[in-house]
């Protein structure tokens, strides 16, 4: 099965039309953005000059029912991390990509001067659309117009005010199924990379498309027997409809290594009213969604819409890790202040886990109190008005450490972490400090691992697996839940692969691309100025025990060090 590449040259503005050929037809999402980074992309180059190029790559299943297999990665040289960077999210742009038989686009150059663009994607091909009335226009406001424009139909990929002004803490948002904008492509700040290129919003049309799965009906029995491998697992067949990615916070919590005010304890006294529990009961008393699909043709249903009191839409969806760090991390234990912080960061396009994570450092440096709704709200709000503060906020943790002179800064690589603290949960600690996307939980979560979190001697090992694991799926395109199924029987992707693409494999031969993808990262890195040095812990977590667990991080440098043995050579 053949897959077209575009490559979108906004100086000239001229569009190339391709295929994947070679290495590049049998990779998808994280796979093909990473390779052709290392390929295409000056590691010296400043994030944001116009030798910084956006790749943007649905995974290797799109465009098809099978459950949780239509996730978009987008990649370039991060302007957060100074390395390479892949983000990934739900919604329906992948989806859309995939049945036009895209595997990529390239957005190469930047737009003239004062030029505002929209990239146009249908059956015809690609083309420039002007959008500089939608300048500085919010989030939402700026799909209901594009939507108007180009009906209810399209999918968006946006960037908002902080990704104008090319905030390293701006995300890209992609609407969901409804769409809403609220699925964000959020950490590394390719919403700034876009940004600079003065590219507004990517519209992609599928409309007319033929099925890619027509004459195909080995692919269509694959389908259904992963249903049945995600529906006869509990969590991913039950618990996350019932409870969301919140279940995660009664966890964490219960192990004490919740982020709470900024890092510095490790159980929050109101992870309750923040939970799965009562982000279930909340939003069935409203009469909001408390299982939705972010994802055509997802069965986990792990997104929700949250209302307020009156049943109003605040925002979707309400998720862990915004729940921990806009809730716990800057000590707010209200779920509909949370919820109000999380649609007003999805309203000016930042990455709320960065947000979360500079605004403790700001309480921690006094600049707002811990709990104090108003003044996170204000400062949020200043993000959008482009003031001087503002910009601060949305450069994310570390500049926010700098500039108010806070040691205690959760971050590596200069990206904030996400809300598991590597003191307790150490196995995450191994990757936010090893992968070379920065502090990144999705590159290999250790809470699914069965293991004492507390023990450092086999973490190094786990986070290798689970990175390697899941490098596998961000290639395919899966959803990180849905490895659950893959657990249970590798064997279905493999004969969907098969019916669907075209080509045989095996799981085995998947993680050694995997391996291969990730050796290409540790190289663009290396080549970037990145090594060992930077992949490190903080130093007050390395000597500040948590409460009330009592622990540091202390898994074993030599082992650390050597994590990319595979890799070297």
């Amino acid at each position: 099965m053949e897959k077209k590449i575009y490559r979108v040259d906004l100086s000239a503005r001229t569009v190339r039309e391709g295929r994947l050929e070679g290495e590049h037809a049998r990779l998808g999402g994280r796979g093909l953005t990473s390779k052709l980074i290392l390929e295409e992309t000056d590691p010296l180059c400043h994030p944001l000059s116009s030798e910084n190029r956006l790749f943007i790559a649905p995974g290797m299943l799109a465009g098809t029912a099978l459950s949780n297999s239509n996730r978009l990665s987008v990649g370039a040289k991060s302007p957060l991390t100074g390395g390479i960077k892949e983000s990934n999210s739900g919604g329906v742009v992948a989806y859309k990509l995939g049945r036009l038989g895209i595997g990529a686009i390239v957005l190469e150059g930047r737009a003239e001067p004062g030029d505002l663009l929209g990239i146009r994607i249908d059956r015809e091909g690609v083309r420039f659309e002007d959008l500089d009335e939608l300048r500085g226009q919010r989030i939402y406001a700026c799909a209901d117009r594009l939507r108007e424009r180009y009906g209810d139909k399209v999918g968006l990929m946006l960037v908002g005010p902080a990704g104008e002004m090319r905030l390293s803490a701006a995300c890209i948002s992609v609407t969901d199924p409804e769409g809403e904008p609220c699925r964000n492509i959020g950490r590394g700040g390719m919403g700034a990379v876009m940004g600079s290129k003065g590219v507004k919003a990517l519209i992609v049309d599928d409309t007319g498309a033929p099925s890619p799965l027509k004459d195909k009906p080995g692919a269509r029995k694959s389908i259904k027997r992963f249903a049945e491998l995600l529906k006869q697992n509990e969590v991913t067949g039950h618990l996350f409809a019932e409870y969301g990615t919140a279940r995660t916070l009664t966890i964490v919590n219960g192990l004490g290594g919740l982020p709470t005010r900024n890092f510095s304890e490790g159980v929050f006294e109101r992870a309750d009213r923040l939970g799965g529990e009562a982000l279930n009961r909340t939003i069935t008393d409203r009469g909001g969604m408390a299982a939705h699909a972010c994802m055509p043709g997802c069965l986990i249903r792990c997104s929700n819409k949250y209302v307020d009191e009156s049943g109003e839409p605040i925002v979707g969806s309400l998720d862990y890790e915004t729940l921990c760090l806009l809730g716990s991390n800057i000590g707010i234990g209200d779920m509909d202040q949370v919820a109000r912080l999380n649609r007003l960061c999805n309203e000016v396009g930042l990455d709320t886990i960065e947000t979360g994570a500079a605004l403790g450092v700001l309480a921690e440096g006094g600049l707002l109190r811990f709990g104090d709704f108003e003044r996170a709200k204000q400062l949020l709000e200043e993000v959008g008005e482009g003031t001087p503060l503002g910009r601060m906020v949305g450069s994310g943790s570390a500049v926010c450490g700098k500039i108010f002179g806070v040691e205690r800064v959760p971050e590596v690589k200069n990206q904030g972490m996400p809300a598991y603290d590597p003191r307790v949960i150490k196995g995450n600690g191994v990757t936010y400090a090893k992968s070379p996307m920065g502090a990144d939980h999705t590159a290999g979560n250790a809470i699914t691992a069965q293991t004492d979190h507390t023990d450092p001697s086999d973490k190094v090992e786990i986070s290798r697996n689970l990175q390697v694991f899941t490098t596998v799926l961000d290639i395919l395109g899966l959803c990180l839940f849905s490895g659950r199924a893959v657990n249970l029987d590798a064997s279905v992707i493999e004969e969907f692969i098969q019916h669907y693409l075209g080509w045989k494999t095996s799981f085995d031969a998947l993680r050694e691309t995997a391996r291969g993808v990730m050796k290409a990262e540790r190289e663009f890195n290396r080549r970037a100025g990145l090594g060992d040095a930077h992949d490190r812990i903080p130093g007050f977590m390395k000597r500040e025990p948590l409460p009330p667990v009592g622990t540091v991080f202390d898994v074993d440098q030599e082992q650390l060090d050597a994590f990319f043995a595979f890799a070297e050579g």
